[in-house]
């Protein structure tokens, strides 16, 4: 029995190494095509298309909330795979989708009822900009309300740690759909192109992976239950999902109109390009949470306290590894890349960006703790970790901006973040979870501050003395940092375990080359 619980767990460390690299490999396309395909697409439909697109795409996704049904997917079919429970996942899976359809089915109401209003709601723009709006918004909506049901696959695939093929096929989606939209502009298609291939590309993406679960997947959906108890566990998982949601969505959405009321239209604007950044950061930092919570479910089934502790300190360092990279460099170059990117009038979203991702040295790297937390259905916690963000930053806002402008927003949220993700939820996770965060810390941050600081020092001198005026001279100072920063953290921070896994993934890739040498 331990031979194969020894089998397994070693077959899904692959897996999550795979998932790990395809889905950076996936992100990093996301931000390149966004830095450099976006402005081009911009200049081809021109601004005031382009604000009509995302302004379809924030509208219907002002009321396309799942409330939290996705993640409650994720977290009861690894827990019920990992108890190897497949009747009960089963059941689960049938009045997951029946509640996705009846979700499905009131926002189709909802949204035609706000078609029907659009004249209305936008009527400050032009006759013939109100037409662009309602196609794009019929097109947009009608994909939304039809894919709406097939949500419960992604839950799917990461209870089976499926992340090879999902990563793989969503970098696909997102290489496809950009090539798709080039070339449709190229051709003269205009600004319906981008909605219309969006829909064709994510219809395909939703048949393949509909094929690959009946084929690859133990579980079927049974739609006979009425199991009272599993609607009961997922209404209480939901509500608390959607709490925390809807708190996020409140700082993200009321900063701006308090920004616009008390600074300036202007000062959003500064506010965003710092939003954006911190986007950013987050998305490379936390996506390697997903990958292990069917993993973490398997040590809750066996009651492994302890392996879920060095999970803990193994992946926090492996994430404060990428963080640090990220802040230490954005500090010594962010003023520069933000001249290059977005002009010389955009010197405070760097200051912005910076308040918004500092608590991120400590929030990103314990995603663990969340993962566990959601495995263990005691989300509440995060839910009271974002009212408290929510209303710190509500609260320290309307006094902040009058006096400093965005930068006064960005410090009220960096003061809810600290309070409400880092000091709270440091005590529930050290409380409720029963992890070892001063052990944490010790082996994570305090093991690894040394050599970011030193990184630091040394990559300032450079900025300092070579300052770049173009994208070639930025990139080069770029490549020289990261590979300072590699010698750096090898020297002073890799622990033996970690330079032993950086020499076999490089052994890999070495016999993989050498392999297809070989073939051609």
């Amino acid at each position: 029995m331990s031979t194969r619980m020894t089998l397994d767990e070693a077959a899904s460390n692959r897996k999550i190494k795979i998932g790990a690299v395809m889905s950076y490999t996936q992100i990093f396309f996301g931000i390149l095509s966004g830095l450099i395909y976006t402005p081009w697409m911009i200049h081809e439909i021109g601004q005031a298309s382009y604000g009509l697109y995302m302004l379809t795409i924030s509208l219907i996704s002002m009321f396309a909330m799942d409330f939290g049904l996705d993640a409650a997917v994720s977290r009861f079919m690894s827990k019920y795979m990992a108890e190897g429970d497949h009747e009960r996942a089963g059941r689960f899976l049938g009045i997951a989708y029946k509640l996705f359809i009846a979700i499905s089915l009131v926002l189709f109401l909802i949204l035609a009822v706000v078609y029907f209003f659009l004249d209305s709601i936008y009527s400050s723009l032009t006759a013939t900009e109100l037409e662009q709006l309602k196609v794009l918004y019929v097109i947009a909506g009608l994909f939304i309300v039809v894919s709406f049901p097939t949500k419960p696959f992604s839950g799917i695939l990461v209870s089976h740690e499926q992340f090879l093929f999902s990563s793989a096929l969503h970098l696909a989606e997102k290489v496809g759909t950009v090539a798709l939209m080039v070339t449709a502009l190229l051709l003269g298609y205009g600004l319906y192109a981008l909605v219309i291939v969006n829909a064709l590309v994510g219809t395909i993406v939703l048949l393949i992976e509909y094929v690959f679960i009946r084929r690859k997947t133990l579980v079927r959906a049974n739609f006979q239950n009425r199991e009272k108890g599993i609607y009961q566990d997922i209404f209480s998982f939901t509500s608390w999902s959607t709490i925390t949601l809807v708190a996020q969505r409140f700082v993200l959405n009321i900063t701006p109109s308090l920004l616009g009321i008390l600074a300036g239209s202007a000062s959003i604007a500064l506010f965003s390009v710092g939003m954006v950044i911190e986007g950013y950061v987050w998305t490379i930092a936390a996506s390697l949470g997903y990958l292990f919570l069917p993993k973490v479910s398997r040590m809750l089934s066996r009651n492994d306290r302890e392996a879920i502790g060095y999970l803990f300190v193994r992946i926090g360092r492996i994430q404060l590894y990428i963080v640090g990279l990220i802040l230490a460099s954005f500090f010594i170059l962010g003023r520069e890349f933000m001249h290059l990117w977005v002009g010389p009038d955009f010197t405070d979203s760097y200051v912005i960006a910076l308040l918004l991702i500092a608590p991120s040295v400590i929030t990103l790297t314990q995603d663990i703790g969340n993962t566990t937390l959601i495995a263990e259905n005691k989300v509440k916690y995060r839910a009271f970790a974002a009212l408290i963000v929510a209303a710190i930053s509500m609260t320290l806002s309307p006094l902040l901006i009058p006096h400093f402008g965005p930068i006064g927003a960005a410090i009220a949220i960096c003061i809810g973040n600290i309070v409400g993700l880092v000091f709270y939820m440091n005590v529930i996770y050290h409380r409720v979870l029963g992890l070892d965060i001063l052990g944490f810390f010790r082996k994570c941050h305090l093991k690894l501050l040394p050599g970011i600081l030193l990184y630091t020092l040394i990559g300032w001198g450079i900025q300092f003395f070579f300052p770049s005026s173009n994208w070639f001279g930025f990139g080069l100072k770029g490549i020289v940092l990261i590979s300072i920063y590699a010698i750096i953290m090898w020297g002073l921070a890799f622990d033996e375990t970690e330079k032993a896994m950086f020499r076999q993934v490089f052994a890999q890739l070495k016999l993989r080359i050498l392999s297809i040498h070989h073939t051609s």
